[in-house]
């Protein structure tokens, strides 16, 4: 499994956003997570962009572009 590291958020109205852990997304911001679901999306015709869901170890999931991430190694912390 792939892991990533939140490096941070692209619009306000995700500092509103709770996990079922009740912390909010930017308490993840440097944290690194597994990648549990690629899906791609059509922009226009003939673009594509990617979204992740990234879970944290306390059981937080978020969806976030590919831009807010960095791919780590398996053994980075």
């Amino acid at each position: 499994m792939r892991k990533a590291r939140l490096l941070y958020l692209v619009d306000k109205y995700e500092n509103e956003l709770i996990s079922s852990t009740g912390k909010h997304k930017e308490d993840y911001i440097g944290q690194v997570g597994n990648v549990t679901h690629k899906q791609n999306i059509c922009v226009l015709v003939g673009t594509t962009r990617y979204l992740y869901d990234i879970e944290f170890n306390d059981g937080a999931r978020f969806c976030v572009d590919r831009e807010q991430i960095e791919f780590v190694k398996e053994n980075s912390r």
